[in-house]
């Protein structure tokens, strides 16, 4: 099975307003250009600073079935076009969101929540000081386009999320993220979502903020460990070609993913 996949890169406003009127155009844009699923970054519900995490994120955060996702879903509905988006959802502890991405279908129902795991506590950040981690992967699940694997920026560093999903039977696993920009930090980007592809035989779709301290750089990988689409730094919509057959070619001829030795590793996993 084929379907086009749409990248939305872009920057964007610290107005939860703005960036949902944005969301709302691109859709349609996705649409229009024959998309069949429309991607859009981590955080795409607010920008903020991420050295000096505001307290307002509280104010800004909502629930996965808020205002912020209602609208983007009727719209998503209206226009027949699967929807993955970067929020900002509500916390149980006091000063804290979660960094969730969702998944929305065509006929505008949320059909998985993704809640960041692993936080960006690197390179001088600290995203623990305001957002609560997940307590557990969410898990790979089907859609009318194919099985899919959600992660979110960081967790590229993170081989073994991506495994999980991977083991659960994704065929795409797709990385909103906003990914800083920094010494070699594209090159990370781009080698990371090459391993993760490559070492699980899987697509990764890595769809990246750009512009003020982010990469851009979005790129689609292949099963293979091929960039078959790469965004640079430029906001845009960008579309690319998922073959799902191209999954099952290459485990054929690499079929690694089915040769873990689960009975080995647990035994030296501390």
């Amino acid at each position: 099975m084929k379907f086009r996949i749409a990248m939305a890169q872009v920057s964007t406003s610290e107005s939860k307003a703005q960036n949902l009127e944005r969301g709302l155009s691109l859709i349609g844009d996705a649409a229009k250009a024959g998309a069949k699923l429309l991607v859009l970054p981590e955080l795409f519900m607010a920008y903020v600073t991420l050295d000096q995490l505001p307290a307002s994120i509280v104010d800004i955060a909502e629930d996965v079935n808020g205002p912020f996702v209602k609208r983007l879903a009727a719209e998503a509905k209206k226009e027949r076009i699967h929807l993955i988006v970067g929020i900002l959802e509500k916390s149980r502890k006091k000063g804290k969101v979660r960094n969730t991405v969702v998944m929305i279908g065509p006929d505008g129902n949320l059909i998985a929540v993704h809640r960041k795991l692993q936080l960006f506590d690197s390179f001088g950040y600290k995203e623990s000081s305001r957002f609560e981690p997940a307590d557990d992967v969410e898990g790979a699940f089907d859609t009318r386009i194919g099985r899919l694997g959600l992660m979110t920026c960081y967790e590229l560093r993170f081989p073994e999320i991506s495994r999980i999903l991977a083991a659960q039977g994704a065929e795409v696993i797709v990385v909103p993220t906003a990914w800083v920009a920094g010494r070699m930090k594209e090159e990370h980007l781009h080698v990371l979502a090459r391993a993760r592809a490559l070492e699980n035989t899987v697509f990764v779709v890595v769809v990246s903020q750009t512009g003020r301290i982010f990469t851009g750089r979005s790129v689609v990988v292949d099963p293979f460990g091929v960039a078959v689409s790469d965004a640079g730094e430029a906001e845009g919509l960008v579309t690319a070609e998922i073959d799902l057959d191209r999954v099952n070619a290459v485990r054929k001829s690499l079929p690694s993913l089915g040769q873990v030795r689960i009975d080995l590793y647990k035994k030296h996993w501390r």
